[in-house]
């Protein structure tokens, strides 16, 4: 029987306590938002805890400024209202800036149930994946979270961790796990893949019981890193099957949008016989930001978005 034991949030903050005993140049600031395993943090490492109440933009300002000055932030609040709510001072302080700070969500999916569409979130993975330089991060449960602090702490460019809230389904038990892969089987399984990420692996677990019930074999591929997303280890996992997404998201935007993209701009092209081709060609910005001058028409010489390049690739494709 699949054991329920402490949240990921909090299995996350007591391995970001040891390490913030390490490393005093580590800041935490929160918004308006506690938990009983960061009030060590406060009682123990005053200069090292900040919080600015409801105020969530200026959390993100401090952040940005602490980072200049060389520290490694985490900021923390609920997740709309670290994505949502502060999304300019995410994509300009942060990630334009490649700013050393990690944001903290608690409250993913529909987490907090009662409290409507301004605490649900189901559309952060659509907002935060669009911003060049950020890593995202999705546990599944606290054994996740846990293994997860350590590789956080050791990036020097913005991230975001998407938390679920407590009584999350134990599913790997605490052993080892190779999270710098970003994607691993929760469960094996030959006739269908099964990809999901965070509380709805356990659901896809679920669901991949009531499927053997009926004759097919489902494996359970566990997405922890969505950003950037594992493509090669993605399609060494589910070589061979027919591939599901399921997830607490909105469609738009979200891990199945990501599939696709990837099945569509990374598979190897279709040989007809009379030509090979992709099945859609996806033409647009990459994942990056534009600093250059020279005027709107430039940017789309430089970044292959003028009517020329766009026709040398159609054909290319075709």
């Amino acid at each position: 029987m699949t054991k329920f034991i402490i949240g990921m949030r909090d299995a996350y903050f007591d391995e970001l306590y040891k390490i913030f005993k390490a490393d005093p140049s580590a800041v935490f600031i929160t918004a308006d938002n506690g938990a009983p395993t960061l009030d060590k943090f406060a009682a123990e490492m005053p200069n090292q805890y900040y919080t600015v109440g409801i105020a969530e933009q200026q959390m993100m300002g401090m952040a940005a400024g602490m980072a200049i000055d060389g520290r490694k932030v985490y900021t923390y609040a609920i997740a709309p209202f670290v994505t949502q709510r502060i999304a300019e001072f995410v994509k300009l302080d942060q990630c334009a800036m490649n700013a050393n700070i990690i944001n903290l969500g608690v409250g993913a999916g529909y987490s907090y149930d009662i409290m409507g569409p301004t605490h649900h979130t189901v559309e952060d993975i659509a907002l935060m994946r669009c911003y060049p330089n950020l890593t995202i991060w999705s546990p599944s449960d606290a054994s996740v979270a846990r293994q997860l602090a350590p590789i956080a702490h050791s990036i020097k460019t913005p991230g975001y961790i998407r938390f679920d809230r407590a009584g999350i389904p134990d599913l790997y038990d605490d052993k080892p796990l190779n999270l710098e892969k970003g994607i691993f089987e929760a469960r094996s399984g030959n006739d269908i893949a099964i990809i999901s990420t965070g509380r709805f692996v356990y659901q896809s677990m679920l669901v991949a019981d009531l499927l053997k019930a009926q004759g097919i074999d489902a494996q359970v591929l566990d997405v922890v890193r969505i950003k950037p997303f594992p493509v090669d280890e993605m399609f060494r996992l589910v070589a061979g099957k027919r591939i599901v997404t399921f997830e607490e998201h909105y469609l738009a935007g979200g891990l199945g949008s990501i599939v696709l993209e990837t099945l569509n701009d990374f598979m190897p092209v279709r040989d007809t016989g009379v030509s090979s081709y992709r099945s859609i060609l996806r033409i647009g910005q990459g994942d990056r930001f534009v600093f250059d001058l020279g005027g709107r028409e430039e940017i789309w010489r430089i970044y292959g978005l003028d009517p020329k390049s766009v026709v040398d690739k159609i054909v290319k494709w075709m």
